[in-house]
């Protein structure tokens, strides 16, 4: 009897449909066990389980879809309106601080000298400039302080000085002095242009605010100087005038006039005296 292993060459022996038969079933039945195991199929419809957060675990947060807005869509009304109010007020100061700010540094013009009480009330005291739009701008004009004094009397009386030169005292103490003081040079010039900037000279009406400050400041001055001649606190009151006396060409034939402005008497404070 032959046996399936001895199939001559060119007629293999029938063993395929025994082997079939058996993988079918195996398979079938691999795959009747993995359905059953598996359960019924899940709906498409319903939302996937969400797995529990185990412990020192975060739970998952849905991260919400940004949406780009843009920022003027954020601000309201209100606070646009405010701000482009604020900015007109800022570009409209500015402008006339430019412009005050011009007409004090400017030379003397017709413009400026109509517009000078509102200029120095707007520049003086924080907005000074000490400097000229066309410089150098150097002096064309000499002047000396004057000042004259009364003094009340042991009887009562009261005596009135003559006209001491304030200035040509500090001439003094320069002339000759390698290192003169910063007081003798500057101290009365400056005090008393100070005090003619900030007053017209006309009625002597102060412009702005500063117009009291100067002249406190040079009411001050002189009495100190009359203390240093030996007037005590008997001084009762102060005067005040300057002698202006333009400068002359070098061959001018005739010498420039000089023209006097004469303060009205300032009476002394307790102040005054320190």
């Amino acid at each position: 009897m032959q046996s399936p292993d001895d199939a001559t060459s060119g007629q293999p022996a029938d063993r395929s449909k025994p082997g079939l038969e058996a993988g079918a079933a195996a398979v079938g039945t691999s795959t009747a066990d993995t359905t059953a195991d598996r359960g019924p199929a899940p709906d498409p419809d319903r939302p996937p389980a969400r797995i529990p957060a185990q412990a020192g675990e975060r739970a998952p947060v849905d991260t919400p879809i940004e949406t780009a807005v843009p920022s003027d869509e954020q601000r309201s009304t209100a606070v646009r309106s405010i701000s482009a109010l604020f900015a007109v007020l800022a570009i409209l100061v500015t402008l006339v601080h430019v412009f005050f700010v011009f007409l004090h540094v400017a030379p003397s013009n017709t413009l400026s000298q109509e517009y000078r009480k509102p200029t120095g009330t707007w520049i003086y005291p924080y907005f000074e400039q000490n400097w000229a739009l066309f410089a150098p701008n150097p002096m064309s004009e000499n002047f000396r302080l004057q000042a004259q004094s009364r003094i009340r009397g042991a009887d009562g009386s009261v005596v009135e000085s003559e006209w001491s030169d304030l200035t040509g005292n500090d001439l003094e103490h320069i002339r000759g002095n390698p290192y003169p003081s910063k007081a003798d040079q500057n101290m009365i010039r400056r005090a008393w242009s100070s005090y003619a900037d900030a007053h017209e000279a006309k009625d002597e009406s102060a412009i702005g605010t500063r117009g009291p400050l100067t002249q406190r400041y040079l009411r001050r001055i002189v009495v100190h100087r009359f203390q240093d001649a030996g007037a005590d606190r008997r001084l009762e009151s102060v005067r005040i005038r300057v002698a202006t006396t333009p400068i002359g060409k070098p061959d001018a034939k005739v010498g420039p006039e000089t023209s006097y402005r004469t303060l009205g008497w300032w009476e002394t404070k307790p102040d005054d005296f320190r």
